[in-house]
């Protein structure tokens, strides 16, 4: 055996595979149903400390740890967190910043005073974890998995998706389904925007970080915004819809960034049934086929 391929076998002892990708949402998936089976517990997520220890810090740090020791295991933090190559598409990192401001703007409109400082800390936590698991599940051990069967343009579209199908579980803790539709779309959506920001960054940090920001700012809002207060709704509503239209943003930064990716691939299978140049000799006027030496 070689030194690389020592190497190779030292560092990925478990060979990537789209199956071994798929298994973590799988089970991720199934878990979540049982533990979410119908009930009418969504609406109160994270509203107080005791269901922020309960729904977000205890459950989602369990997770999380138990993810990274399967990465370990699979010897995958490598390929799962970092991508060799970034993107050179600079003007794509508007998708991502224009998130962090949002994100930002949202913190003003908390009311910081409706809850103890207790309840701020453990959301920070708990957001954190989610952050890192969802990030390391999706955008990590997922993308590993896809890109062993797919193109990047559908390793992106696929990841996204997914994303967003596992936000339908959310229906079965007694989210509406009108809710529930917006959500999937949102997920997805937004999973572009991750996507664009480890491609950007060429690591897995600012996903996470992105994550748990966008995380905190959406419970901390619902948990302390008073519906009496007209401005304050407005205020909201408008970061709300700005928030999609930068979405959109992100769906066709992604999008495009995973495409040119694509551009050597496309090439590869667009010349792949013609003869190598020197196959054809000219004799005569007729071009007649003759070995290439």
């Amino acid at each position: 055996m070689t030194t690389a391929a020592r190497t190779r076998r030292r560092r990925w002892p478990v060979p990537p595979s789209l199956l071994v990708g798929l298994a973590p949402l799988v089970v991720f998936a199934a878990i979540s149903a049982w533990r979410a089976r119908p009930s009418d517990d969504y609406p109160t997520l994270g509203q107080t400390v005791d269901s922020v220890v309960r729904s977000l810090v205890v459950p989602e740090g369990i997770a999380a740890v138990a993810l990274c020791l399967v990465v370990t295991g699979l010897g995958w933090w490598r390929i799962a967190t970092v991508d060799p190559t970034r993107t050179r598409l600079r003007w794509t990192m508007l998708a991502p910043l224009l998130i962090a401001v949002i994100c930002a703007a949202r913190l003003p409109l908390i009311d910081w005073s409706a809850l103890p400082v207790r309840y701020f800390l453990l959301l920070a936590v708990g957001v954190l974890f989610v952050g890192v698991f969802e990030e390391l599940m999706t955008r990590g051990v997922l993308l590993v998995g896809l890109r062993r069967r797919l193109p990047e343009f559908g390793v992106w579209i696929t990841s996204c998706v997914l994303f967003g199908l596992l936000h339908l579980l959310n229906a079965l803790a007694g989210a509406g389904l009108g809710v529930t539709f917006v959500q999937v779309v949102f997920a997805a959506s937004f999973g572009s925007t991750l996507y664009l920001a480890r491609r950007l960054t060429g690591n897995l940090l600012l996903p996470v970080l992105l994550h748990a920001f966008w995380d905190f700012g959406s419970i901390g809002l619902s948990a302390t915004t008073d519906v009496q207060d007209p401005s304050r709704i407005v205020l909201v509503g408008a970061l709300g819809l700005f928030s999609f239209a930068v979405l959109a943003l992100g769906v066709v930064a992604g999008g495009v960034v995973a495409w040119r990716d694509d551009r050597p691939y496309r090439l590869r299978r667009r010349w792949r049934t013609v003869p190598p140049m020197g196959v054809y000799a000219v004799q005569g006027d007729e071009p007649r086929l003759q070995a290439v030496v």
